[in-house]
């Protein structure tokens, strides 16, 4: 301390020197004494030289920070937060320490608005020295996830989250701390695939340049088409279609790969958009009471289908058994048995039905989440060569896992 005082008495304005001093007091945690200096070594205006800027850069957050210490002074760290940020706009520490600053106080928007300002800073800059409390570009993103689920609490958000915990590189601390929020948030509704993403694709085939993005909630689009190395030219039955876009399990099939089929939806907005939207068929009627052999045969479907999707809510098990499985045959099934929220004699009833027929569960308990498994996937014995898509029978198979690489960026 003695030899620190006495470089400062020597040369007292300089800032380098000012700023060791502070550094010492705020060690020995003497907040008057370090502010003091600290604001000393900021009181310099304009600086050109980079070295100088960052020690008023970091004098200011300082003292910023020892307010925060003393308590009931919010009105001035706020303050010096921001005149910090004037400083050096360009660098994401501040950015990153205000924004922390405020989530901590609950102040989710201003949090959410300097997180973001603070992600569009270079993300590779480097900082002479690791002084400041700052964690790095995860930090940031971190900050800026929660904030965005705690202002507007959308599936946008959710998947904000989502992408924090798989996608990317964090350290244990804020991967532990995204695991508690996503428990009390939960997943996102969908899981989309996007080409960007190609390389950490499972299970890629023929032209699947051609997917911008898929449809389906959870992959089951993407799913047909590897099981079947993207056969152009197929043809499906998918009952409960729903939107013929939002969460549409095939309209990817339909628009990039030219297949056409029969879709069955009992809600007549969704059917109308369909008709005016979707080039395939579409039948407005309650799918539990159809009779799918006379519907099968006056829409000419073929005995041999690629793909029967079923998902009819209350009524899937009933219609499963008006399914006419001894004439027609079908490539890959998907059933939705909802069992996470319905229990299991959906899925036990429909698995003993079409293992009856000869079908082989590829993928059991497909999940929304690692713990929300909703429906099977089945396949015809003909696939039975495909192994390396073959999901682990001993556990629920949470969609992202099994259809995608982790690659943390």
């Amino acid at each position: 301390m003695q030899a620190l005082l006495n470089d400062v008495v020597l040369d007292h304005k300089n800032p380098h020197k000012l700023y060791k001093l502070a550094r010492e007091y705020d060690r020995l945690e003497q907040g008057a004494g370090a502010f003091t200096f600290y604001m000393r070594a900021a009181e310099f205006n304009e600086a050109e030289d980079f070295a100088d800027r960052w020690v008023q850069y970091k004098s200011v957050i300082f003292m910023a920070l020892i307010h925060h210490r003393e308590g009931n002074r919010d009105v001035t760290a706020r303050g010096l937060f921001q005149l910090a940020l004037t400083v050096m706009p360009e660098r994401p520490e501040g950015y990153y320490i205000f924004a922390r600053w405020l989530a901590d106080r609950h102040e989710w928007r201003d949090a959410l608005m300097y997180s973001r300002m603070g992600l569009q800073c270079d993300k590779d800059l480097e900082a002479p020295d690791d002084e400041l409390p700052y964690v790095g570009w995860q930090g940031l993103q971190y900050i800026y996830a929660v904030a965005k689920w705690k202002t507007d609490g959308k599936d946008a958000s959710k998947n904000l989250l989502f992408e924090f915990k798989h996608k990317t590189k964090v350290d244990q601390y804020h991967l532990d701390e995204i695991e508690k929020w996503i428990k009390n948030t939960g997943y996102p509704s969908t899981l989309p695939y996007v080409r960007e993403e190609m390389e950490d694709y499972k299970f890629p085939f023929p032209a699947i340049e051609r997917v911008k993005k898929n449809y389906s909630r959870h992959f089951q689009d993407m799913w047909v088409l590897s099981m079947l190395d993207g056969r152009r030219n197929g043809n499906f039955v998918e009952i409960g279609s729903g939107d013929p876009w939002t969460f549409n399990n095939t309209a990817l099939l339909e628009t990039e790969f030219d297949w056409t089929g029969i879709n069955i939806e009992w809600d007549d907005k969704f059917c109308y958009r369909h008709s005016r939207e979707r080039k395939s068929t579409i039948i407005h009627a309650d799918a539990a009471q159809i009779d799918y052999e006379m519907l099968f045969k006056s829409h000419c479907v073929e005995q041999i289908s690629e793909f029967l999707r079923i998902n009819a809510e209350n009524a899937s098990l009933e219609v499963l058994r008006k399914i006419p499985l001894d004439k027609y045959e079908f490539l890959t099934i998907q059933f939705q048995h909802n069992a996470c929220w319905w229990g299991n004699e959906f899925r036990e009833e429909s698995r003993k039905l079409l293992s009856e027929r000869g079908y082989k569960l590829w993928a059991n308990d497909v999940a929304a989440s690692p713990k929300e498994n909703y429906e099977d996937w089945w396949i015809h014995p003909a696939l039975i060569n495909k192994r390396e898509m073959k999901s682990d029978s001993t556990k629920f198979n949470f969609a992202w896992e099994y259809m995608m690489k982790e690659n943390r960026k």
